[in-house]
């Protein structure tokens, strides 16, 4: 029976694949919980307050919070190809990528009573404020969500589909744990000869 043990492959090696990215499989369902309805934590922020310069306008306190947590990939930090982490997490860490530079700069802007939207990418996560300088990679036409206060809005982005991809890979693969990988090698060999193992039928007798 080919046609089961294709099936049987591919259940194992969609299982294994999960729980090599996510050892904790809730981690992903709760980071796409925390995309949708981010968690704004002033408290968690409270520490950072003190460091601001006086009479920081929105532009400098962003370039504060992307000086004090630098970049860094969520394999790097968390341990998992995509996180959202909580600002208590992001605060803790002290580094991370664009998703932790959000929630520490919004739950900022909340604690200040900055107003500012969230916006969102297939690959980036950004707040827009009065005044705020549009890039190539922060702007309107690549947005794919944006939320002003409770309202969530989707469009269709305009992006570079190619470069998209080249991002995605990088945070994807070449920065996952070596050990990762060979985990995932393991699990393509284990399918494969799971695949090919001949299913035993029992024959009925007449």
């Amino acid at each position: 029976m080919p046609g089961k043990n294709r099936r049987l492959a591919l259940f194992f090696l969609l299982l294994w694949s999960f729980l090599v990215l996510y050892p904790r499989p809730t981690a992903l369902g709760e980071s796409l919980y925390r995309l949708i309805v981010p968690p704004v934590e002033t408290g968690a922020v409270v520490p950072l307050i003190s460091g601001l310069p006086s009479g920081a306008d929105p532009a400098a306190l962003e370039k504060y919070i992307l000086e004090t947590f630098p970049y860094q990939h969520d394999w790097q930090v968390y341990g998992y190809p995509w996180y959202f982490p909580t600002t208590a997490e992001a605060v803790q860490k002290g580094k991370g990528d664009c998703k932790t530079r959000f929630i520490v700069l919004a739950s900022l802007f909340e604690a200040l009573q900055v107003p500012y939207e969230l916006f969102i990418s297939p690959t980036h996560i950004w707040i827009y404020y009065v005044g705020k300088e549009e890039t190539s990679l922060e702007n309107l036409e690549v947005a794919l969500f944006y939320r002003d206060d409770d309202k969530l809005t989707f469009k269709l982005p305009r992006m570079n589909w190619r470069e998209s991809a080249a991002v995605t890979w990088e945070a994807f693969w070449v920065y996952m744990p070596p050990q990762r990988k060979r985990l995932l090698y393991t699990g393509l060999v284990f399918a494969l000869l799971l695949y090919l193992t001949p299913v035993k039928t029992r024959r009925l007798r007449s």
